[in-house]
């Protein structure tokens, strides 16, 4: 693996592709052999509707997200190396076109949930597709939100809205508000899981917020062998609550260089012929964990 430089904005680029210059980031961590190996992974993913797999084999909305921005990610890495770089950026062109098309192709999202209705807008505004069916999809997202407020966490929920939100939406102060009111129906304390207290700190940081406590929080959730696990009384990682631990505290301004070498091992023992295991003892590969380990990856290679 190399060193690469740090990823650096002089004003503010969606929070989304900020994730999708972080899997940039990775690319270039990884040697020519690792690139290769994750670009054909993630084309193996793909079925021949476009759409990328579910565990089961499915196209699915959720997991088509993920590889599209790993998609996104592969297709125009910084530094790439001599010779193979324009066959894999056609390779990547070619298979976001697939994507597209399997979007295209949707029938209507009346019948998605919430996270699968913040995925399709996401996926239409990077590939820029389905204006309409775009704004459709953001109208009902509040319904949807409300909705599902029983099934999926509050902060969880909150986070992945403001994520698709500030993709599409020009005025960040309407997404400031937002945050105020749903960090005044959050709290978080010990028993919290990793992922809710990564997605309050975002939240803060957000608001401008120093988040001090969350962080430290957070920063208790790193293993001494290497990455976060999901809930304080556990004894191991896994690459989720690593990816969304890293991506908030570096996104808080926090330091990382103390967790870095731990870290770095731990998602390089859970790399595989192109693809990143959850880490938590789970041997199939998949795209969403995958993304997560890239992720995880390109937040530490700085």
């Amino acid at each position: 693996m190399k060193k690469m430089s740090q990823y650096t904005t002089t004003a503010h680029i969606p929070f989304y592709r900020q994730m999708i210059a972080f899997l940039r980031n990775a690319m270039n961590f990884l040697d020519g052999q690792g690139r290769e190996e994750v670009l054909q992974f993630i084309a193996s993913q793909q079925n021949a509707d476009g759409g990328f797999q579910d565990r089961g084999g499915r196209s699915d909305l959720y997991y088509s997200l993920f590889g599209g921005m790993m998609l996104r990610g592969v297709e125009s890495p910084l530094n790439p190396p001599q010779g193979d770089f324009k066959s894999r950026s056609n390779i990547a062109t070619s298979e976001t076109d697939g994507l597209r098309q399997f979007i295209q192709n949707l029938k209507g999202v009346a019948r998605l949930g919430f996270i699968e209705k913040c995925c399709l807008v996401l996926l239409q505004k990077e590939l820029k597709t389905g204006r309409n069916s775009q704004i459709k999809a953001l109208i009902s997202l509040g319904r949807s939100f409300w909705k599902e407020r029983h099934s999926i966490n509050l902060s969880y929920r909150s986070f992945v809205l403001f994520l698709t939100l500030d993709a599409v939406l020009p005025f960040r102060r309407i997404l400031k508000i937002g945050a105020q009111r749903m960090l005044a129906q959050t709290s978080i304390d010990g028993n919290s899981p990793c992922s809710e207290v990564a997605a309050r700190l975002f939240l803060q940081k957000m608001m401008n917020q120093d988040g001090l406590t969350e962080q430290e929080l957070l920063k208790s959730f790193a293993c001494e062998t290497g990455g976060f696990k999901a809930f304080a009384h556990l004894n191991s990682a896994d690459i989720l609550s690593t990816a969304v631990a890293l991506f908030s505290l570096n996104f808080a301004g926090s330091d990382l260089r103390l967790l870095k070498p731990a870290c770095l091992d731990f998602i390089q023992q859970n790399y595989f012929e192109g693809a990143f295991l959850s880490g938590d003892g789970d041997t199939t590969i998949d795209v969403e964990y995958t993304f997560y380990g890239l992720l995880a990856l390109g937040v530490l290679a700085k």
